[in-house]
């Protein structure tokens, strides 16, 4: 084990205690730690080393890969769960985060416990790395969402799995560990109480390397959208952290040094009054400091119904906020449950949004039972009626343990499992319309999407028509100039006569028509490098895939060649869409 010794000799009734969440709840309280418990004898001796470790992302819509080093970055954001469980461990042990997106994983650390975690993209991976620390001989443990959701497939692939949330298992692990007694799976007899959490160690990760931070309010949603998994694995309770916890967490990043905190709830609001509380916080803790932090989040469509809430979100300088708006067809909406989504026009309610300075990224969905071969040109018309400049537009999915997933393999109409990436498969057969359809369509609509005209009309429309924001937009910031000069040489100087005619009349359309929209402008330039160039490999794979349909009837693992894949790093992905 790393040459840690470790003892346990805990007296009756505190061994008792430890076996529960209780001594959770007294670690968090300052009442107990983990060397003793209320003046025991220590339970260890010696400090455990732990690695915590994040395998790096496959290229995707939200990597952008291609762009980070303009932005002087290596990864967009960190992800939160090994933070979090380093915040959940005692101080006397030591832990050291690795995430793959920012440094290369150090396969012959020594360490008493490897940690790895993940989503389903991550799945290839995780096992490389799990196989990896396993042949020399480390205890590997694993967890997070694709464990939680499928925990069938990683039950003997690791010493010890998580299922679920690991607020109250991860320390009682610990003291089974040190004491030798741990079991082969933990999971929580329920949800744990949020306000109990501890601020994740942001300190132990290189903040300096990711363009933002991330941060947790809530989990849980109160929606019952059909293909999502994320009330599965979190509940349809909303469970929030206390105001001053995520406060606490806000000025961590700050003292830091970052400069954007992008909160992950998947329903910031699904409790409207708490979110109302922690807004409030928020802007009077940015008023209070010139506003160093620009802030986003994800939301529910009803948010538009509600000028308060806007109002607040304005005011504590949250910039973008993303929604799953998937269809602008009613009937798809109600096939998958999405009824909030119904209740207002869409383009009417998405405006509202931007008439208070709040950017709208929009998730939308086709392959929908009600959807027929229509639906392209339906989407294309509302994202660009709707003014929403970034749209995450993939084919419907069919996702583990899912009421989608359920339906779809009661009518025979599953194809495979989920790969976890909806932009290169969809693993489900249409209803109105053939696979061919659907992909073509889907691929045409993605070139339309991120076309330079297409783009250029609604972000200009977007940053013309949308409302004041806190820090009039104009807000000059350290390092703002330099990144200026980087994405100016990406976009203009080394780039094609297209983009950077593109680039220079976005920039001088701003510049004349609104000058404080100038940053912004720059931004959706560097944007739409990475998307666009995403787009075409995208569409390269999607022509593949068309090919194999209309000579098999079958979409097999991807044909394009090792050259291509090398002259495209994102197109490395896709070789692993299977049959």
């Amino acid at each position: 084990m790393g040459g840690s010794a470790f003892y346990a000799t805990a007296a009756a009734p505190c061994e008792a205690a430890l076996q529960t969440a209780e001594f959770t709840k007294l670690l968090r309280a300052g009442k107990a730690h983990w060397g003793t418990l209320q003046g025991d004898r220590p339970l260890v001796e010696g400090t455990m080393k732990i690695y915590l470790v994040t395998p790096r992302n496959p290229p995707s819509f939200w990597t952008y890969d291609r762009i980070l080093p303009a932005l002087g970055k290596q990864c967009i954001f960190p992800n939160l769960s090994m933070p979090t469980l380093a915040g959940l461990t005692p101080r006397e042990h030591e832990v050291v985060l690795c995430d793959e997106n920012v440094e290369a994983i150090d396969f012959d650390r020594e360490a008493d416990i490897v940690g790895v975690t993940g989503y389903i993209i991550h799945e290839p991976r995780m096992r490389e790395i799990i196989a990896e620390f396993q042949r020399r001989g480390r205890f590997v443990v694993v967890g997070g969402p694709h464990a939680s959701l499928c925990p069938e497939q990683w039950r003997g692939c690791c010493d010890v799995l998580f299922v679920d949330e690991a607020e109250e298992t991860w320390p009682v692990f610990l003291r089974d560990f040190a004491a030798r007694t741990w079991k082969s799976e933990y999971r929580p007899d329920q949800k744990p109480d949020l306000s109990l959490s501890p601020v994740p160690r942001f300190d132990l990760l290189h903040v300096d390397r990711y363009h933002a931070m991330t941060i947790q309010f809530a989990r849980g949603c109160p929606f019952q959208c059909e293909f999502c998994d994320i009330i599965v694995v979190y509940g349809r309770r909303p469970r929030a952290k206390q105001v001053h916890q995520v406060m606490a967490e806000i000025e961590e990043c700050h003292r830091l040094g970052a400069k954007q905190v992008f909160i992950v709830d998947d329903n910031f609001i699904g409790n409207k009054k708490l979110a109302k509380d922690l807004l409030r916080a928020i802007a009077r803790w940015g008023r209070e400091r010139g506003y160093p932090m620009d802030f986003n989040t994800e939301v529910s469509l009803n948010a538009a119904q509600d000028e308060e809430l806007l109002a607040l979100f304005r005011d504590a300088n949250f910039t973008t906020v993303f929604i799953g708006i998937e269809s602008p067809r009613v009937e798809s909406l109600q096939e998958t449950r999405k009824t909030q989504n119904t209740r207002g026009d869409l383009v009417e309610s998405v405006r509202r949004i931007h008439s208070y300075g709040i950017q709208v990224q929009a998730g939308m969905i086709v392959g929908f039972d009600a959807d027929d071969a229509t639906i392209f040109a339906e989407q294309l018309r509302f994202i660009q009626d709707a003014r929403i400049p970034v749209s995450m537009t993939g084919m419907l999915q069919a996702m583990p343990k899912t009421p989608l997933h359920e339906r779809v393999t009661s009518e025979g109409r599953l194809l495979a499992d989920s790969n976890g990436d909806q932009f290169v498969f969809s693993n489900i057969l249409p209803k109105l319309m053939s696979r061919r359809e659907l992909y073509e369509g889907y691929r045409r609509l993605i070139g339309e999407l991120y076309e330079f005209k297409n783009f250029h009309r609604r972000t200009m429309e977007f940053l013309l028509s949308r409302g004041r924001q806190v820090t009039r937009g104009a807000k000059i910031r350290k390092g703002d100039l330099v990144l200026l000069r980087r994405i100016l040489v990406q976009t203009v100087l080394r780039a094609g006569p297209r983009r950077a005619w593109f680039t220079l009349r976005l920039l001088g359309a701003t510049l004349l028509r609104r000058p404080s929209a100038f940053k912004d402008a720059v931004s959706f330039a560097i944007v739409h490098k990475a998307l666009s160039e995403y787009m075409e490999a995208l569409g390269r794979h999607l022509e593949a895939a068309i090919e194999q349909l209309d000579r098999s009837g079958s979409i097999a693992r991807s044909a394009l060649g090792a050259a291509e894949k090398a002259a495209d790093p994102g197109l490395a992905r896709l070789e692993q869409v299977a049959r």
